[in-house]
């Protein structure tokens, strides 16, 4: 009675979690690809349709056909929450991540996100939206930041932290392209490169923080917090923690944004080592798996929080000070 549709590479692992403390919930999963990872782990599967169009009616099938409670929607938020009314008229939940489609559209441009917290006096890294790569160099050199910070740059709108750089004058020219996890790139070579394209995309200059980051993990309901933990990333390790100032700003953030799911908060150390906002996700985290090694389970959370059950162990029985974590990239059959 549980339905994950199309979402993010971190639904392997929510689902199985989700099996592991619920065994007897049955768990619907639906994507427009072959995703056979991510179905292994659910009762049922479905082939979304590839036309928007179809959507509706795909809908109206599964919901009909196993009994759906709950909707987890991963993807395509804008058009879930455009067509709310009409699909829990239909007798079920949506969890989209955001109450409605405005909130969605603050928390996926950074721009608005940074202003929307100024308004709510809430510490975020400061940001100037750059619109094409002649005002990006006139900002360099004017160095708005100050002198003694290093810039960095990502599109207004992304994931992943793809596009992210980090822009410095003394850096080798060529170094972008044979250490691309440092994220750093000559300054002169990335202006060079925003000025042979026709299709600029708007970035967002800002300070870059040194960190550490955290990233909040957190299950909400309606802007109300259920629980929040955060990753601490150190380098290749991550530790966690169940209290503490970035999780207080995590919190606030969320209850303005009225966000409704499994969401995530990304903080950074601002120099006097207190957390500024960095932006929030309104899905879960990719890393969210990491935390079933803390003893406290968001996904079981989640579906204690909207179904109303209690998992068959405890789902909060926290390691969190002894547990340090280290991601893997691993291969499974399928």
């Amino acid at each position: 009675m549980l339905l994950f549709t199309e979402g993010l590479s971190s639904q392997r692992e929510i689902i199985a979690e989700i099996k592991a403390l619920f065994p007897s919930l049955f768990v619907v999963s639906t994507h427009s690809q072959e995703r056979p990872e991510i179905h292994a782990f659910s009762d049922r599967t479905e082939a979304e349709p590839k036309s928007a169009d179809l959507r509706l009616a795909f809908l109206r099938d599964v919901i009909d056909k196993y009994g759906i409670k709950l909707i987890h929607a991963g993807k395509h938020t804008l058009w879930y929450e455009a067509h709310r009314n009409i699909i829990e008229s239909l007798g079920v939940s949506l969890v989209t991540g955001v109450s409605d489609a405005e909130m969605f559209n603050v928390a996926d441009s950074k721009i608005r996100f940074a202003q929307l917290m100024k308004q709510h006096q809430l510490p975020v890294v400061p940001s100037i939206e750059i619109t094409d790569v002649d005002q990006l160099e006139a900002e360099l050199k004017s160095r708005p930041f100050g002198n003694d910070v290093l810039y960095c740059v990502k599109p207004v709108k992304g994931i992943y932290g793809m596009g992210f750089w980090k822009l410095s004058d003394e850096t080798p020219a060529a170094r972008c392209f044979y250490d691309t996890d440092s994220r750093m790139v000559n300054t002169c070579i990335f202006l060079h490169a925003m000025k042979q394209t026709n299709d600029f995309k708007p970035l967002v200059l800002m300070p870059y923080l040194d960190g550490p980051e955290r990233s909040v993990d957190m299950v909400v309901r309606q802007g109300v917090t259920v629980k929040a933990v955060a990753r601490v990333k150190n380098g290749s390790y991550q530790t966690f923690e169940e209290s503490g100032a970035a999780i207080d700003l995590a919190i606030t953030c969320a209850s303005v944004l009225k966000a409704d799911g499994i969401v995530n908060v990304q903080t950074r150390n601002a120099p006097d080592g207190s957390p500024v906002l960095l932006e929030m996700n309104p899905r879960p985290s990719g890393g969210i798996g990491y935390l079933g090694h803390s003893g406290i389970s968001l996904p079981a959370l989640f579906v204690q929080t909207y179904l109303d059950i209690k998992p068959t162990v405890s789902a909060t029985n926290p390691l969190l000070p002894n547990i340090k974590v280290r991601p893997l990239t691993q291969a499974i059959i399928v």
